[in-house]
């Protein structure tokens, strides 16, 4: 019994020595492995930005689709803390400036700076993006007109979800739908950027949500400068691996310098709760619930206006390539007159969206059916929003963009506040080159056509099809600095 006890302590000791030894040569096994991958990393990445590297970031490749994050699609990605910046200078051929009756070509030269900063922390995160300048046309009664976007968040991180703090606030001298595109209205796109859809900052929509947490104004006449702002406090939180809720608040005005032509100011609160289940790697089932409550200060006698939409959505995302998500339900719209009379309306609302990467072309198709302010024409309206985007890089230095917009706007209020009509199209398409000359500097071509059409002329003695239509042809020129690591 004695030589058996001692036997088994030997083989006991001899075990753990063993396994001693094994674990120090796999430590020791995986650190030279991690060494010689960050080296041939390292060799093999291209040269970095100015200052120190920033620490990883872990992103969310399947963020919750009832909350207002989108995946990006560009694959392994890596956000940094860094400040950019830039100026930019164009020339446009205008067929309509001011929405005449008799349309005449007019010329619009715009200067434009921007700057984009972005500051990670583990657990914070800041992001910024301004651009803004002025533009001249040259058309008696318009002149000088002052162009401004300033965007911010501010996201607090935990282990099981985030906070967020987002604005977005713009000055236009147009309406914000296609604005950005190829002169129609700014052209800036093209030249300087501003935050991608991994940090959630995707204009005024916020992610998509433009319906419920957003004050785009879907459509313009003539030039009817405009003060937007949307201020946003979201929360998610992971319940389990796979489920999480979300939440939402939302306070957005659009106000009318001198309210021209009659357009009409509104004020907007939203609110959406949504719960969000991952059934599978790549698909998602949610549910949601939206509140909006618009109010017209301008407009006397305009009734305020609150809708409850309940949407069921399913989403398919493939990391890196494809993001699809589609969503619809009732919606329930509430009019009222402080001390006097009230009633309601059942509709539907929904959402449809996809994102797709191929290997050198990126293309965003998408549709919204919802409330919204009425874009100053009308004191509230149901929109039906359609767009596609495309993009696509020719050679190195050469790239292209496609993009066609189309909204189709019902008047909500049977009053006869605003533009005297009960229903109105808005479209535009445009297309653009850009060539990038050595790593500063850039120059770019655009066309876009826009136009909008009443079904009562709000000009008398007009043709509908004709006050709106335009053509503008933009050339111009951009410069961007290196990027500057913050770190």
């Amino acid at each position: 019994m004695s030589f058996r006890k001692d036997y088994v302590m030997k083989i006991r000791k001899t075990a753990c020595v063993l396994l001693c030894l094994a674990w120090t040569a796999a430590a020791a096994w995986s650190q030279s492995d991690a060494g010689q991958s960050t080296d041939e990393t390292q060799r093999n990445a291209p040269p970095p930005a100015f200052g120190q590297e920033a620490p990883p970031v872990v992103i969310n490749d399947n963020p919750p689709i009832s909350g207002l994050d989108q995946p990006s699609l560009e694959p392994n990605i890596q956000p940094r803390s860094m400040l950019l910046g830039g100026i930019e200078g164009s020339e446009s051929l205008d067929s309509n400036i001011g929405s005449d009756a008799r349309p005449a070509l007019h010329s619009v030269t715009r200067g434009l700076g921007a700057l984009t900063v972005q500051r990670l922390w583990s657990r914070y995160q800041l992001a910024g993006a301004y651009v803004g300048g002025v533009g001249y046309y040259n058309r008696n009664g318009n002149g000088i007109q002052q162009i401004h976007e300033l965007q911010g968040q501010q996201t607090i991180l935990w282990r099981t979800g985030q906070l967020a703090v987002r604005d977005s606030f713009s000055y236009l001298p147009e309406g914000s739908f296609g604005y950005g595109s190829y002169g129609g209205a700014g052209g800036f796109q093209l030249g300087l950027g501003g935050l991608g859809t991994g940090m959630g900052m995707v204009g005024s929509g916020f992610g998509g949500q433009g319906g419920i947490l957003g004050s785009t104004q879907y459509g313009s006449l003539g030039q009817a400068p405009r003060l937007t702002n949307v201020s946003v406090v979201d929360v998610v939180e992971a319940l389990s691996p796979r489920s999480s809720v979300t939440a939402a608040g939302s306070y957005g005005l659009v106000h009318f310098e001198g309210a021209p032509q009659g357009f009409i100011n509104s004020q907007q609160l939203g609110a959406q709760l949504g719960y969000s289940y991952q059934i599978s790697p790549k698909d998602q089932l949610a549910l949601s619930y939206g509140f909006q409550d618009f109010h017209f200060p301008s407009a006397v006698g305009a009734e305020n206006v609150t809708a409850n939409v309940v949407q069921g959505m399913y989403g398919h995302r493939v990391s890196g390539r494809m993001d699809f998500v589609l969503g619809a339900g009732p919606q329930w719209t509430h009019f009222s007159v402080p001390m006097g009379s009230s009633g309601s309306r059942l509709s539907i609302a929904g959402r449809a969206s996809l994102r797709y990467r191929f290997r050198q072309t990126s293309t965003a198709l998408s549709f919204e059916r919802f409330n919204n302010n009425g874009s100053g024409f009308f004191a509230g309206a149901t929109s039906n929003i359609a767009r596609f985007n495309l993009e696509r890089p020719i050679t190195r230095k050469l790239s292209a963009v496609a993009d066609l917009g189309f909204a189709h706007n019902q008047r909500l209020q049977s009053s006869t506040l605003g533009v005297a009509a009960t229903s109105y199209n808005y479209a535009f398409a445009g297309f653009a080159l850009r060539e990038q000359f050595g790593y500063n500097w850039g120059a770019f071509l655009g066309y876009q056509w826009n136009d909008q059409i009443f079904n009562t002329c709000p000009i008398a003695g007009t043709f509908c099809n004709r006050i709106a239509v335009r053509h503008v042809l933009t050339l111009g020129v951009d410069w961007h600095f290196r990027p500057i690591r913050i770190d």
